[in-house]
This record gives C-alpha cells, sequence and structure tokens, in this order.
C-alpha cells in the first residue's frame, strides 16, 4: 500500500517536478527492486497487455496536429516519448502526461535528457507553451547560391530561463541543420510558382506572394520553420529580384 500511495502522490506532484526538476528525487531512488518493477509497468501498454487502450489513446491524441511530431513539427509520430525519462522517474512510466507522442529521429535524439543539473528541461508537449515572439530566424544569402540557415534571436521580452530551455531542445534536436534540409526541400518544390509569379507581377509581386505563405505557415505558430523561412524570403531583395533562379542553376547549401 505505501508503495500504491507514493506512485498515487508522485502523479499528483508531476507538474511540480517540471516546474522544478531539482528539487525532487524519484520514488525508488536507491531502490533498484522498485526501480525495475516500476519498468516492468511500461510493457503493459504494448498491444494485447491490460494497457493497450491507454496506448492507442495517447496516440489518437496526435490526430490533433495532422500526427505531427510536436518537437520537430515535421515527421510523422511513431513512437512514445517519456518526458521525464522512465530509467531516472520509473513512477512516471505509464503516466499518460508523460507520454509524449514523437517521431523516430526525436525521439532517438532526446534519449534519456532529463537536465537534472541545470533545470534546464525541454517544452512538454502539453504543459508548456513556445512563446509568441519570433525567435526562431531564417538567414537567406544570394550568391552563387541560395544559401539556407537557420537560428535562435533572442528577444528582451523572454527570459534567461526560458530562452535557455529553447536552446537546449533545438540543440539536443539538432533542430538547426534538420530544418535547413527541409527549407532546401520547401524551396525546391515551390520553383515552379516563384516564377511564375515573377514573370507576371515582379518582384513585388513574388514578394508579396512569400508574405502570404509567410502568414499561412503562422498559423501553426510564429516560430514554425516554415514561417519563418518565407518571411525571410520576402525580406531579401536579391531573391525575390530573380535572385530565386539560382534555385534552378545550383545546389543549394
Amino acid at each position: 500500500m505505501g508503495v500504491r500511495a507514493g506512485i498515487i502522490g508522485a502523479y499528483g506532484d508531476y507538474e511540480y517536478v517540471l516546474r522544478d526538476i531539482r528539487r525532487f528525487k524519484s520514488l525508488s531512488n536507491g531502490s533498484d527492486v522498485l526501480t525495475k518493477a516500476l519498468l516492468g509497468n511500461y510493457a503493459l501498454l504494448d498491444r494485447g497487455r491490460p494497457l493497450e487502450d491507454l496506448r492507442n489513446s495517447i496516440f489518437r491524441t496526435a490526430l490533433s496536429r495532422n500526427s505531427r511530431c510536436p518537437l520537430c513539427e515535421r515527421a510523422q509520430v511513431c513512437a512514445l516519448d517519456h518526458f521525464l525519462p522512465k530509467n531516472d522517474f520509473p513512477e512516471y512510466s505509464i503516466l499518460a502526461d508523460n507520454l509524449i507522442p514523437v517521431c523516430e529521429r526525436c525521439n532517438r535524439l532526446k534519449g534519456d535528457e532529463c537536465g537534472r543539473a541545470d533545470g534546464l528541461l525541454m517544452f512538454h508537449a502539453y504543459f508548456d507553451e513556445f512563446p509568441d515572439i519570433e525567435t526562431v530566424v531564417a538567414e537567406i544569402e544570394v550568391d552563387n547560391t541560395v544559401s539556407i540557415g537557420y537560428s535562435l534571436h533572442r528577444s528582451d521580452k523572454i527570459d534567461n530561463l526560458t530562452f535557455g530551455r529553447i536552446e537546449k531542445q533545438y540543440n539536443i534536436l539538432d533542430l538547426f541543420d534538420f530544418y535547413q534540409m527541409e527549407a532546401v526541400a520547401e524551396l525546391t518544390d515551390q520553383i515552379d510558382l516563384y516564377d511564375e509569379t515573377y514573370a507576371s507581377s515582379g518582384d513585388s509581386g513574388l514578394r508579396s506572394t512569400l508574405r502570404a505563405l509567410a502568414r499561412g505557415a503562422e498559423r501553426k505558430g510564429i516560430n514554425h520553420w516554415k514561417a519563418a523561412l518565407y518571411r525571410a524570403l520576402s525580406r531579401n531583395a536579391e531573391f525575390c529580384d530573380g535572385g530565386y533562379r539560382k534555385l534552378l542553376t545550383s545546389p543549394m547549401t
């Protein structure tokens, strides 16, 4: 009964643990037997096991965002990530709030990242919201080719703790390089649109189209990688004034 009560209490403390990870120790701290028993609960989520319906219901929540991974906002979900790693906090191994549907790539890169040393946790898909301030910035250079890069812009409106969490998430998930590759594919797919728009309306027409694409992408969040890309393209005079054609003749980087 003591263990059961402890787990129920830990469930009630979950949000407090998220807010100050350094203050809390696992219920099973120092007990290999209890750790093994709690970790064994996760297998109950497998197909044909007692908690299969719980697993299925968690994956159904991903349908509200078109099954896109909440960490990278791009790939399809296919795995359950323990936001607080089950090896560190086995009492949360089957807590629905701690199980986030994510893609294979993000699940692998995140691993057992927990932030116990510095207290910095990544953003929780259920309990945290990314700041609604332009923070993710795409950088466009038009020379012999079109170069794309991503970085973070620090706003005075974002406190040090929040910005530290943003940096941590982008670095652990290698999102700068990931979004750069996605942006290359996006521009390649849209080249006919740019060419047709420029031919009929010139640079002002292309700039207007890019702004419209940015506004559409911002419905997913001002810091969505695609919103940042189209904002940067619309602000790049060289790209809008025919530089986009270098997408046709040179490989992008």
